[in-house]
């Protein structure tokens, strides 16, 4: 015979404090799934399908001085893919490898070959989450 044991009585603040900790709860991880960069996890998954390697040509070479009084170094290039259309699309470099680039230079560029329009180049500043991801993906 099986024996289940006599079921528990909760008083009213039990009762309440379990239904305050499941709300708790539940708005801790809705807050942790919207703190998730969903726009990198998206990049990355398209990369698993397969990136293309092309040559593109630098338009501009620019800094930008965003908020924090910290310069970005940018470049802008443009690459063909695979259905012959020319894409545009810039590049946050760190200093040493943007001062060798000028307008009109070659550059070695990696694109999604499901979405083309999703870029990078070598050297280019990723946040740090992506590289860990990218990492654990491959």
């Amino acid at each position: 015979m099986v024996y289940f044991p006599p079921k528990k009585h909760r008083t009213r603040s039990q009762k309440i404090m379990r239904f305050l900790t499941g709300i708790g709860a539940i708005a801790l991880i809705i807050l942790i799934f919207s703190q998730l960069p969903y726009e990198i996890l998206r990049e990355e998954r398209f990369r698993l399908y397969g990136e293309t390697r092309t040559t593109g040509i630098v338009t501009q070479v620019r800094t930008d001085t965003g908020a924090t009084d910290n310069e970005k170094f940018l470049i802008d290039y443009k690459y063909l893919d695979q259905d012959g259309i020319v894409r545009y699309a810039t590049a946050p470099l760190p200093k040493d490898i943007w001062v060798r680039f000028k307008p009109g230079n070659r550059l070695d560029v990696l694109y999604v070959r499901s979405h083309p329009d999703l870029s990078r180049v070598g050297g280019e500043i990723e946040p740090q989450f992506q590289l860990w991801l990218r990492k654990i993906l491959q």
